[in-house]
């Protein structure tokens, strides 16, 4: 008689039927973004603070408010393009090699996000490509359909197992989606193929040259679409190095 075969065997855990989905993006220097209770704060006014790199050297000067909002998602970008990923403990940043890493650093240093592809994950293995329901078919902020399939790039530090981290980039993309699918997401383990969702409007967003891409293996690069209930919470994702996260 034939066995059946277990979400479990299949590589994921029964709850990733009924998974968390989270979001988390960059905060940029000039942007509105909201604090953790869900308060409305913009990323402006005067630059009193420093951002200082572990050797004391400053990288730049911004709002307190930028300031706080950087050290709490623990990576940020400035207006000029450069972004800082925050290095050993809560007030030290290091500058972000935008050549290598446009959209920010993963879960290691040699891992770059891809916008609305990456997800952080705390039970799965690093690279594993999932498939969630939820999420093909939806249309993203810069006009391009999602086709369910993201990756495990980054890990996180404010939940446990069973839980997906869905990297989209900005705040604004957040306001747009967050009505737009459920808390809990159907999970599956898939050899799909992700896609490239950076368009110009996004690169633009993101202080980056005509050239930077996302890592998918779409490479459309028109801001057309290439595809013919409430969220109660979003995650606090900090980028610190895991090592250092309780300096």
């Amino acid at each position: 008689m034939a066995v059946p075969v277990t979400h479990e065997k299949r590589g994921l855990k029964s709850c990733y039927k009924k998974a968390t989905l989270t979001q988390y993006w960059i905060p940029k220097e000039g942007d509105k973004d909201e604090d953790n209770d869900g308060h409305s704060l913009s990323l402006t006014g005067s630059k009193t603070k420093k951002l200082k790199t572990a050797s004391g050297k400053t990288i730049a000067k911004v709002s307190k408010s930028t300031y706080e909002k950087f050290q709490m998602e623990g990576t940020g970008l400035l207006k000029n393009g450069k972004m800082v990923n925050l290095d050993s403990g809560k007030d030290k940043f290091m500058e972000v090699d935008r050549k290598k890493d446009p959209f920010g650093i993963g879960e290691d240093d040699d891992v770059a996000l891809d916008p609305w592809v990456s997800v952080a994950s705390n039970d799965l293995d690093r690279g594993t490509t999932l498939y969630i329901h939820e999420l093909d078919g939806l249309k993203l902020p810069d006009g391009k359909t999602h086709n369910g399939c993201v990756r495990v790039d980054d890990e996180g530090w404010s939940f446990d197992g069973c839980q997906l981290d869905w990297f989209i980039l900005e705040y604004g993309a957040y306001k747009t989606l967050d009505n737009k699918i459920p808390e809990n997401v159907k999970v599956e383990k898939k050899d799909c193929k992700v896609q490239n969702y950076v368009t110009s409007q996004v690169r633009k967003w993101a202080v980056l040259g005509g050239g930077a891409k996302g890592k998918g293996s779409d490479d459309d690069d028109d801001d057309d679409d290439d595809d013919g209930k409430k969220k109660k919470k979003k995650s606090k994702k900090n980028k610190k190095k895991k090592d250092k996260k309780d300096d």
